[in-house]
């Protein structure tokens, strides 16, 4: 596969380099010359697959290696990703089976695989590490009967948001994505007002994660709606710290199939016990962002369809934090999560 950038659609660079270099020569992201297109049976057959030889078929197809099943597993274990279901038709993918209780150690763990060197993983290989797993995650779903459910992410860098866009628009059973924010909400302006400031300052919450103020990866969905022209008018917004505001043809583009919810800290941690006495379930402080913001999205749009919460860290990560909003000391915490 050969790539482009989003500052540069006429000169095409290798795979190899990709994997080797965190942008391109003008600076922008890179992304793929050719979009992978699915037949029918091509996409039945992939999504049919167990989960890691679905992910490894992504990964080779966008960096021609010859990964297998057990590469995979090799890399994050046996079962990396796991789907915990809460009710209300509600999933966990709880993507942090491994002895670093982490998604990002299974990303660091397949870019060793992809590169052969322990290196932290570049812009583009996150993504397509992502768009792999999410594969490997709706396909799942799919073989259990459900398709289309919609998936609720930490917004933070935009790296989760725009990887699923990437993954439904190649063909993953994937619904609406619902991008969560806390009090950094840039991207709440930018699809209800029309507008992103680009001059503003994260301020710092107990999520560092979700403290993103201008998003990386936005990057990428401004030049997926409106090609490499419409990111030069935003990149002329950021150099002058001024308002970026798309036309309405390109906020359409924004805005479809994407929505942002906006949860406070204080009604994430609140969100914490409740989901803790209703159904038995711990969630980590990022998952329950995305818990809150999925709650907030069905409540404004009346959908109640399956949804998908992906979670980036196991809960005995925020020990501290969550035994605090249960009101319990650490040490009975990690005698519940025995």
């Amino acid at each position: 596969m050969l790539y482009v950038t989003t500052r540069n659609n006429r000169d095409a660079f290798t795979a190899q380099r990709v994997l080797t270099e965190n942008r391109g020569p003008e600076g922008g992201l890179f992304l793929p010359f050719r979009e992978p297109c699915f037949s029918e049976e091509e996409l039945d057959a992939l999504l049919s697959l167990p989960f890691d030889q679905c992910v490894a078929q992504m990964l080779n197809l966008f960096f021609r290696k010859d990964l297998t099943g057990w590469d995979v597993a090799f890399a994050g274990g046996k079962s990396p990703v796991r789907l915990a279901e809460l009710g209300q038709r509600i999933w966990v993918a709880e993507a942090w089976h491994n002895p670093r209780w982490c998604y990002d150690s299974l990303v660091s763990s397949l870019t060793l695989r992809l590169r052969g060197e322990n290196r932290e993983p570049g812009n583009w290989v996150r993504i397509a590490v992502n768009i792999a797993v999410l594969f490997g995650v709706f396909g799942q779903l799919r073989q259990r009967g459900i398709a289309n459910a919609d998936i609720c992410v930490a917004a933070g860098d935009f790296s989760l948001p725009i990887s699923a866009w990437y993954a439904r628009r190649w063909g993953a059973p994937i619904g609406n994505i619902i991008c969560c924010c806390n009090e950094n909400n840039n991207l709440w302006d930018l699809l209800c007002h029309g507008q992103l400031r680009t001059d503003t300052v994260s301020i710092p919450t107990a999520l560092p994660e979700a403290d993103v103020a201008l998003p990386v990866d936005l990057e990428r969905l401004i030049y997926g709606c409106g090609g490499a022209l419409e990111v030069e008018r935003y990149l002329d917004a950021c150099r002058r710290g001024g308002v970026y505001c798309p036309n309405d043809a390109v906020l359409t583009k924004l805005r479809k199939g994407l929505h942002v919810s906006v949860v406070s800290s204080q009604r994430m941690d609140t969100t914490i016990p409740s989901v803790y006495r209703t159904h038995g379930y711990m969630l980590s402080p990022g998952e329950a962002l995305a818990y809150a913001g999925l709650l907030d999205y069905r409540a404004r749009t009346g959908q109640i369809g399956h949804a998908v919460i992906f979670g980036e860290k196991s809960p005995q990560l925020d020990c501290e934090r969550i035994s605090r909003t249960l009101g319990i000391s650490p040490e009975e915490l990690k005698e519940i999560r025995k």
